[in-house]
């Protein structure tokens, strides 16, 4: 009888640590996982950072200003025919002296050549009152 009893709570004793082990394990296994997916996202959060100062440089208009002179771009203003005014409402283009859409001949030209092959009614926006 004490034989049987001592093979009982030996086996009991060997079971509960074998899951207390297993469990052990695993968690130290997550904790791995988890630091490494913190890494990645603070590698991730940094790229992104990096990444986005790159697109403001680009987009910078000191960078564009080298650009332009480092390829020696001819730029001049455009002349009234090839200005095309885009106003929110009527009444400030008019305001400003302009009427909406191509100024003068060459402008009106373009604007109705660019109307021909247009496949619908141009989207505009009304001014809320």
């Amino acid at each position: 009888m004490k034989v049987c009893k001592f093979l009982v709570i030996t086996v009991l004793i060997t079971a509960v640590s074998l899951v207390y082990v297993a469990q052990q394990t695993s968690l130290i296994r997550l904790s791995y996982d988890i630091k490494a997916k913190e890494q990645t996202y603070s590698q991730l959060l940094d790229r992104s950072k990096i990444l986005l100062y790159n697109v403001r440089q680009l987009e910078s208009p000191a960078r564009l200003e080298k650009t332009l002179l480092a390829n020696n771009f001819k730029m001049e203003v455009p002349s009234k025919e090839r200005l095309i005014l885009v106003a929110s409402s009527q009444e400030i283009a008019q305001d400003n002296g302009f009427d909406s859409g191509a100024v003068g001949f060459f402008g009106r030209v373009r604007q109705t050549v660019a109307s021909l092959f247009a496949l619908g009614p141009e989207a505009q926006a009304k001014p809320l009152k």
